[in-house]
């Protein structure tokens, strides 16, 4: 991949992000899920790899089940849209997330570094989070929220390169 397309993608999915946060608490939330629908419809289009991509979205989409139902119920995460279940426009943002860990995308420098990925995810997670909580997209309920988002998130980064890793066509075959 082209570093162009690196950035390219890397902007669509902080637009995608921003799209979905923004929108959240209004009656526009479902354009959030569109935004983050066209960035992962576009990245599977021009990925070469169409079916290894759904898999690795469809297989984040799964993981951001468990980590968003983890965070609402343990954590305290109280999300706009949600019921019992995590809204559309927060799930969207897993199969868009998990792509970048594919080979020549903005994440797939924490593929080899498993610790560091954790170690990032438990910090970027929280900061993320918060800032969708300063967006109106959400919120969090204190300390109980940070510390289950920065153990959720120290799970999910090392869950995700090492999918990726699955995914990925090995060098020796």
């Amino acid at each position: 991949m082209s570093p162009a397309r690196k950035w390219l993608h890397a902007l669509g999915m902080q637009g995608a992000w921003f799209a979905a946060a923004l929108s959240a608490s209004t009656p526009w939330h479902p354009l959030g899920v569109a935004a983050n629908g066209l960035v992962f419809v576009v990245h599977v289009a021009t990925s070469g790899h169409a079916r290894r991509e759904t898999v690795r979205g469809g297989v984040g989409l799964l993981l951001g089940v468990v980590v968003e139902l983890v965070n609402q119920h343990v954590g305290g995460l109280r999300v706009h849209q949600a019921s019992w279940f995590p809204p559309a426009w927060l799930l969207s943002l897993w199969p868009v997330f998990a792509s970048a860990m594919m080979t020549g995308h903005s994440l797939e420098w924490l593929r080899r570094r498993k610790v560091l990925a954790a170690v990032v995810g438990a910090v970027v997670g929280p900061v993320s989070y918060s800032g969708g909580g300063r967006l109106g997209a959400l919120e969090l309920d204190g300390v109980r929220s940070l510390v289950t988002l920065a153990v959720c998130w120290g799970v999910a980064m090392p869950l995700l390169a090492l999918l990726a890793d699955e995914l990925e066509p090995r060098a020796d075959t």
